[in-house]
């Protein structure tokens, strides 16, 4: 145990050796290529076992009671040495994945057992996968744009290529299940169902036209299979989580039909795997164990991919379609592989085109094989030709008539005027945007819309005799008053009429006696005399003769300057003055006293005091003060 430890940890060589090996091995599906030399199979067969146990000795963890390593120590070992990677697992995948699944799937998990950091590094190495199919396809689509006449070696190349990609990512989801998870956070789905659409069937179309017996689009057709088992194998994640969990069963149920309704923008991809796959079986099991799923998305998806089925395409004619597979396909690509099922026809049954529409797609037939040339020019090649081959060919060949061979063959194509068609039809020529439309009065005999003479509009009173005269308001209101006659004043015998005379009752009169009358009288005769006497104390008028008081017509003028006057006099009085007749009474303020040398009175002494101590909070006098103050609020500056 220690040699075998110290030659893979300080001879490199034979870490090499095991990752030469499995960087030229030959993949299962050109295995019959080895085994057709009778030499050459049994040194690769020892080879290729004398790795696989290598490599399964590696990852060992206890080999006796005597040879063992501990588990963190072997994880750390492998990790840090780079004894295994994920690029080595990649590699070993279309080597080994088909013959030994049961061993490559425990080989998988022991790895990412004794190391979890593998994971992290696994999802990287999906990263970088699905970016290696936006890198196919933008280098098939540049190639086309661009013009450039791809050489059948590089199509090939593409092809091994693309269907290298595909089994291993079918084989990995195959014999490690846990990636799936990962495979739905990286949206992986998507760029398949992208990838298959796009890339897989442009590729097929160009091989296609270079050699139509070319044994490489059996790999392109094995390439296809292998990604539909990988998507399936992916969706299938959500669906066994709903048969586990039923009771939490909603998200991955909604999951689910997200990923389905993300695909239906690639319809060949969505025919091929409602063929192999069909959804109406996943639906039932949504229906049947998710019963708060949304029955608006079930039945959109499960719509979609019916139609699906009946002839969607994506805008490619039926040459870039995958063909039926023979029963020797499993032959073809080696004997290994297992058997596929029969893919997409290209003889469907097609909808029936206008002759614009054909033509639209015979000049979209030539301008794949033929990109350099303008629509316009092709339209006329077209129409000198019974079909599509032959105007290929004329053109290939250099066999055009004289007029077509001296055009331009960039000449664009420009869709006919519809003035122009309008111009044959009448003999009329105008140069108006709404020539011809359902309004057009030359065109049309009965038009649409409202035709005005005049000013206003039909059926409005022309002046404003017939306005005022117009008395329809009244009408649209008579039946509404018409409703007010319709009273009706019914006896009723069976009303309760206990509590009307208790009403009745209460609301008569009440009769005082003679002596209760006598009394009241006698005191609002009382009441009177004191106002009187109030009257004559004020001034005031009284009243005569045991009568009412009368109301006066004005207010007497001397009552109201007496009142006024008085206002005045408190008023005056509150302020500190006083005094009667007119004159102000109050506290004396003189401070000019007698002439000098007669001596003054204390009172204008005091004034003088009074006046010297207050001086300074009124006039100029308080200049200090105020200078002081904005000095301290920081407005002068010291």
């Amino acid at each position: 145990m220690n040699g075998f430890w110290s030659t893979l940890i300080h001879n490199p060589g034979a870490v090499e050796a095991v990752i030469s090996f499995t960087q030229n091995a030959v993949p299962y599906y050109l295995i019959g290529v080895v085994r057709s030399s009778a030499k050459v199979f049994p040194l690769y067969s020892a080879a290729h076992r004398c790795t696989l146990q290598v490599i399964c000795r590696m990852i060992t963890q206890r080999e006796s009671d005597r040879c063992w390593i501990g588990r963190e120590f072997l994880g750390e070992l492998l990790y840090k040495h780079f004894l295994v990677s994920i690029p080595l697992i990649f590699d070993l995948l279309p080597i080994y994945g088909r013959d030994n699944k049961a061993v490559l799937g425990l080989m998988l998990q022991t790895i990412f057992k004794l190391q979890p950091k593998f994971q992290q590094d696994l999802r990287v190495g999906l990263q970088y996968l699905q970016s290696t199919f936006k890198i196919i396809q933008q280098r098939i689509e540049t190639d086309r744009i661009d013009g450039n006449a791809t050489t059948s070696s590089t199509l090939n190349d593409l092809a091994i290529y693309v269907l290298d990609c595909c089994s291993s990512l079918s084989l990995l989801v195959e014999v490690y299940p846990e990636v799936r998870a990962t495979c739905t956070d990286l949206g992986l789905e998507q760029s398949i169902s992208n990838f298959y659409d796009n890339t897989l069937v442009l590729l097929y179309k160009n091989i296609f036209a270079m050699d139509n017996d070319s044994p490489y689009l059996v790999h392109l057709n094995a390439a296809r299979m292998e990604l539909l088992a990988a998507f399936r194998a992916i969706v299938n994640l959500q669906l066994e989580t709903i048969l586990e969990k039923p009771e939490a069963s909603l998200l991955p149920a909604d999951k689910f039909l997200c990923i389905l309704t993300e695909c239906l923008s690639d319809p060949v991809f969505v025919r091929d795997y409602q063929r192999h796959y069909p959804v109406e079986r996943d639906l039932d099991i949504l229906k049947q164990a998710c019963q708060g799923v949304d029955s608006f998305k079930l039945d959109f998806v499960q719509n979609a991919y019916c139609s699906g089925e009946n002839g969607m395409t994506n805008g490619h004619d039926g040459s870039g379609e995958f063909p039926e597979e023979d029963e020797s396909f499993g032959e073809a690509v080696g004997g290994v592989a297992e058997e596929v099922e029969p893919g997409p026809s290209g003889t469907s049954a097609k909808l029936e085109l206008t002759p614009e529409q054909q033509i639209e797609a015979n000049v979209r037939k030539v301008l794949d094989i033929l990109p350099d040339l303008g629509d316009g020019y092709v339209r006329k090649i077209l129409a000198r030709y019974e079909d599509v081959e032959q105007a290929i060919a004329a053109v290939l060949e250099g066999n055009l008539p004289p007029d077509l061979a001296e055009a331009d063959p960039t000449e664009p194509y420009i869709p006919p005027d519809k003035l122009d068609n309008f111009y044959l039809e009448t003999g009329i020529e105008r140069l108006n945007i709404y020539d011809g439309d359902e309004f057009d009065v030359l065109v049309h005999d009965k038009i649409k819309g409202v035709m005005k003479k005049g000013k206003g509009m039909p059926g409005q009173p022309k002046n404003l005799k017939e306005l005022l005269d117009d008395k329809s308001h009244v009408k649209e209101m008579k039946d509404r008053y018409q409703e007010y006659s319709n009273v009706c004043d019914e006896y009723d015998d069976e009303y309760d009429d206990s509590y009307d005379a208790m009403a009745d009752s209460e609301s008569k009169t009440i009769r005082l006696s003679a002596q209760m009358r006598n009394a009241l009288v006698d005191e609002l005769d009382d009441d009177e005399d004191e106002e009187e006497d109030e009257a004559v104390q004020r001034g005031g008028p009284t009243v005569s003769g045991g009568g009412k008081k009368p109301l006066d017509f004005c207010e007497n003028p001397e009552v109201l300057r007496q009142r006024a006057e008085e206002r005045w006099r408190s008023k005056h009085q509150a302020r500190g003055g006083g005094g009667g007749g007119g004159q102000p009474s109050g506290q004396n303020r003189d401070v000019v006293g007698k002439a000098k040398g007669q001596g003054q009175e204390k009172d204008v002494l005091i004034n003088r005091k009074h006046k010297n101590e207050n001086k300074s909070s009124r006039a100029n006098h308080n200049r200090k003060q105020g200078a002081t103050f904005k000095r301290n609020k920081g407005m002068i500056p010291s």
